[in-house]
């Protein structure tokens, strides 16, 4: 990275942008599936993550920019999801936070801030992608766009066999129709898809699995949102993964940090030298 401050705005913008990736399989699982039917006993039909901390790897990219950071990421269901990037390994330099109606770019080292809901950033709005898909998403778990749980609403889905996969389709009622790839051989959910009626689209991918709790959960996770605007990249490899209970508590900002657009962030990706 040839500037660590420019480095670290990129990070925040290209959060604020929020994109996708291609991916390699790394696969281990505990249960083939023999049919559709069998589709609603899978974890990924059921997964209840209260609670995900891991150390983090990350690379991004948007436009000709791109980096890695390392931190770590903390995941509280229902409360937030929060990305922190360390400088030297040795001091958090930004935090990135998902809440249920804000999202919210911090960078410590110029002691700026942007905060705007899920409307107002392009990727998400694009791609019809709220809080609860994102975390949906993050927790490879399958959802309904309305937002009813999968369990209650796996009658109203398109379930077909592939061959290799076993594929689950929403309902084209909602504007964003979401697809998902079950890998028959293991049972874990290897892609997901969402088209968006204006144009928008999010892949994820999953690979390296591990056991979590229980059953077989991914530590690549790589997405990938575009629209007309533009694209970009995102991919988090975890490592050291826990469900030990925390207390989620968002970044308070003294007055000493001072709010700037998401303009203004953007903005800085083209003053890095």
């Amino acid at each position: 990275m040839r500037n660590p401050g420019g480095g670290m705005l990129l990070f925040l913008s290209f959060a604020l942008l929020l994109t996708g990736c291609s991916a390699r399989r790394v696969l281990v699982g505990t249960a083939p599936v023999a049919s559709a039917a069998s589709v609603a006993l899978l974890p990924s039909a059921n997964r209840d993550v209260e609670y995900l901390s891991s150390a983090l790897k990350m690379s991004a990219s948007i436009g000709d920019e791109s980096l890695s950071v390392k931190g770590k990421l903390r995941v509280k269901e229902n409360e937030g999801v929060q990305i922190s990037a360390t400088a030297l390994g040795l001091m958090e330099a930004a935090c990135l936070e998902f809440l249920p109606y804000t999202v919210k770019f911090i960078y410590k080292i110029d002691r700026i801030y942007a905060e705007a809901p899920y409307a107002l950033l392009p990727f998400m709005s694009d791609t019809g992608t709220g809080y609860t898909i994102l975390e949906s998403v993050l927790l490879n778990r399958m959802f309904s766009p309305d937002g009813t749980p999968f369990r209650k609403a796996v009658k109203s889905m398109r379930i077909v066999d592939e061959g290799d996969y076993i594929t689950v389709t929403t309902s084209a009622d909602n504007p964003v129709v979401y697809k998902f790839y079950i890998d028959k051989s293991n049972g874990n959910l290897v892609r997901s898809e969402g088209a968006h009626s204006g144009g928008g689209s999010v892949v994820c991918r999953y690979s390296d699995f591990t056991d979590f709790n229980g059953t077989p959960f991914p530590r690549m996770v790589e997405l990938s949102f575009s629209s007309d605007v533009t694209s970009a990249s995102l991919l988090l490899r975890m490592s050291s993964l826990k469900s030990d209970k925390f207390v989620f508590s968002p970044r308070k900002l003294s007055k000493a940090y001072k709010r700037v657009s998401l303009d203004g962030i953007v903005e800085s990706v083209g003053e890095i030298e």
